[in-house]
């Protein structure tokens, strides 16, 4: 168990050291998407897989002969009285504290999702496009989940809120980006141990925000003005856990990300590193288990070896040379025509 821990750990780290240095610089943000998410799965599956090798091996026959010997049996008493002691499993102690921490992680993920659902009925909400919009009293910037997005009443009633922020956040509620981060919050929550899901889930959301970023930049035009926008929101709170929210990693690589133009051949031929890379992955990361083929040596009996030769045996009982043997030692009495023997 250990080993695959040790395994699934360093194929996740290798796969995102491989997004950061070479993926996560390019414009193909859809992309990126579907590889943090298969390389999450894939980390856990590609230690998993088995590649077998054969190895041939000789086997001598077993013969029908059997050497037995026998002796009489000594009977010696060598009791000794042994003091059982119960010894501490320390193996089973550090399964319950994994367990224990799992659960307190789960029930807090649970408890905020529990929040989230609460709001969304607890405050009026109200239908646009393909997302709902609920109306809190927080101050707050827009924040989506699922497909409700969170405003501020009174911003909403008064039409403070850009169209492109509405923008940012339908993006998060068309490509369903709430599902990737239920994922990674559950996983995080199972294999709390493993400190790469956190750098994982920072790289999903921050994502997230490149793909919104760019669907509001496709739709306006006006990168310039988006960017400003951004900063000037950078300073707002948030206290919606699980939620994607436009000011998530406001950094300068996001707002480079904004500007930055992308060769489609560069874009391919990284896209087709990936196979490789994954390919390099199993052969590295896999299990390998070494199967004997056994060669066994047979011993032809005799008749099959007479049999094989270039005359049949019945050829062989009439040969001079069966006859010479077979009549060695007899003696033949006959009479003449007077009784005479």
């Amino acid at each position: 168990m250990i080993t695959y821990l040790l395994k699934s750990t360093a194929c996740l780290a290798l796969l995102l050291f491989f997004y950061h240095l070479v993926l996560e610089k390019e414009k193909m943000h859809s992309f990126n998407r579907f590889y943090l998410l298969v390389g999450v799965i894939a980390s856990f599956l590609i230690p998993l897989a088995t590649i077998t090798t054969y190895e041939k091996i000789q086997v001598e026959p077993i013969t029908n002969e059997v050497a037995q010997t026998f002796s009489n049996p000594i009977f010696t008493d060598n009791s000794v009285n042994i003091i059982q002691e119960n010894p501490i499993n320390y193996t089973q102690i550090a399964i319950y504290i994994y367990s224990f921490i799992s659960l307190v992680l789960l029930f807090r993920f649970g408890f905020n999702l529990f929040k989230i659902i609460r709001k969304t009925r607890t405050y009026k909400t109200i239908g646009h496009q393909k997302a709902k919009l609920v109306l809190v009293d927080d101050k707050i910037l827009p924040h989506t989940f699922w497909n409700y997005i969170f405003i501020n009443k009174d911003d909403y009633e008064n039409k403070k809120i850009e169209q492109e922020l509405f923008t940012h956040e339908l993006t998060h509620v068309t490509q369903k980006h709430t599902l990737d981060v239920l994922l990674i919050e559950f996983l995080q929550a199972i294999f709390w141990i493993n400190p790469l899901f956190i750098f994982i889930k920072k790289a999903i959301q921050l994502n997230h925000e490149f793909l919104a970023d760019d669907t509001v930049i496709n739709q306006y035009k006006n990168t310039f003005q988006y960017q400003h926008l951004l900063l000037n929101k950078a300073t707002w709170n948030n206290e919606y856990y699980l939620a994607s929210n436009l000011n998530y990693s406001l950094t300068k690589k996001r707002l480079t990300m904004m500007t930055t133009q992308s060769s489609p051949t560069k874009i391919l031929l990284k896209k087709l590193a990936v196979i490789p890379l994954l390919a390099g992955f199993i052969f590295l990361f896999a299990e390998r288990v070494e199967a004997q083929e056994k060669q066994e040596i047979k011993e032809e009996p005799i008749e099959e070896i007479v049999e094989d030769v270039s005359f049949k045996k019945e050829d062989f009982y009439k040969s001079e040379i069966y006859k010479e043997y077979f009549y060695q030692n007899i003696f033949i009495t006959s009479k003449d025509k007077n009784g005479k023997k």
